[in-house]
């Protein structure tokens, strides 16, 4: 039996049936389907035999615990210090910058998709009414709801599930969803292709949106400029210029490798608005997070009178490196959004 209760202000369903789910000790239970809670967190994952996940080499239910035992901070440091870039990555407020373009307030309710380690939702949840965080691994989801109980956040709801792109929430519900820098990867564990995972979630994103509801998605870009300049792309296992070459070319060089698909699947930026406009998203806003999608200094309409305005005024960089600040900096402003590190897009339901 659980001594965490799911917060009451979450309404769950199956993901497979769509039928409501009641909580009944340590289970959610539906007509024909149940699902374990497990310390709090609902799990929803289709595939349960997925593996415990590592991060940095070191096994993540190894953090939860001393997460609950010194402190989620505490944690981090102890088992995780050794690498700087991970606590910069989790800890850096500057990352979620991009809030700032969101419609959130007292009354918001908010969906995060791929809350990582908690570091976007930590600041979000100050920011909205209530926030449901659905993350595809069981030990980020567990230490996610600690460092959130932890900071004093009880309008933070966490569940555990999403790996077949379906999500587990009733028709209609939330304000506002939130997927940053999850899109590429939201394939790796589906068992279809990455595009028909990408667009199933897409289509389970609208149905959970209320009408004018917003999504802010934010993803690489298949044409970045990092990629044309030949860096190795973490999406295809490393390979140089990667995502920005030819399909055809891609698929045949991870045969070659050994490798079954690629970890993640990128779009241009014509390529994702379609995806989007095909998923029910009638306006959409798409802006330059200057200088990437991580730790972005300005986000910037793409529009080019509004980046022609921005880099009058200055005080932000426009690429990383020399080489890629030098040619961004004079790119002509209507090519900005086609060679951006990503892409940033806030999208409303039709």
């Amino acid at each position: 039996m659980n001594s965490i209760p799911v917060p009451m202000n979450t309404i769950y369903q199956c993901p497979q049936t769509r039928t409501s789910l009641r909580a009944q000790g340590d289970t959610l239970r539906g007509s024909t389907t149940e699902y374990p809670i497990r310390s709090g967190v609902p799990v929803f994952l289709a595939d349960r035999s997925c593996a415990d996940d590592e991060l940095a080499g070191v096994k993540l239910k190894d953090v939860v615990a001393q997460a609950q035992a010194i402190g989620w901070q505490a944690a981090l440091q102890k088992l995780l210090g050794h690498d700087r870039g991970l606590i910069d990555y989790v800890t850096d407020v500057s990352r979620s910058r991009f809030l700032e373009l969101l419609p959130l307030g007292s009354k918001a309710c908010v969906l995060e998709i791929g809350p990582g380690l908690g570091q976007i939702t930590r600041q979000l949840a100050p920011r909205a009414g209530s926030v449901d965080a659905l993350e595809i691994s069981e030990p980020q989801a567990q230490f996610v709801r600690i460092s959130c109980e932890q900071s004093g956040l009880g309008n933070v709801s966490v569940a555990c599930g999403g790996d077949d792109c379906k999500l587990p929430y009733g028709d209609g519900l939330f304000d506002l969803v939130v997927l940053n820098l999850v899109f590429e990867w939201c394939g790796g564990r589906f068992a279809g292709s990455h595009e028909e995972a990408q667009q199933r979630l897409l289509q389970e994103i609208h149905r959970v949106l209320k009408p004018g509801g917003q999504l802010y998605l934010s993803t690489k870009n298949r044409y970045g400029l990092r990629l044309l300049l030949g860096r190795e792309d973490e999406h295809l296992y490393g390979m140089r210029f990667g995502s920005s070459l030819p399909r055809a070319f891609g698929a045949a060089w991870l045969r070659r490798h050994g490798h079954a698909r690629a970890r993640g699947h990128l779009h241009s930026f014509q390529g994702l608005d379609a995806l989007l406009a095909n998923a029910g998203f009638g306006v959409r806003r798409a802006f330059w997070a200057a200088p990437e999608m991580r730790k972005p200094d300005r986000l910037v309409p793409v529009d080019v009178p509004a980046i022609r305005a921005a880099r009058r005024a200055g005080g932000f960089r426009q690429g990383n490196g020399r080489l890629e600040e030098f040619l961004m900096s004079r790119l002509p402003a209507g090519l900005v959004k086609h060679v951006s590190h990503g892409l940033a897009t806030l999208a409303t339901k039709s």
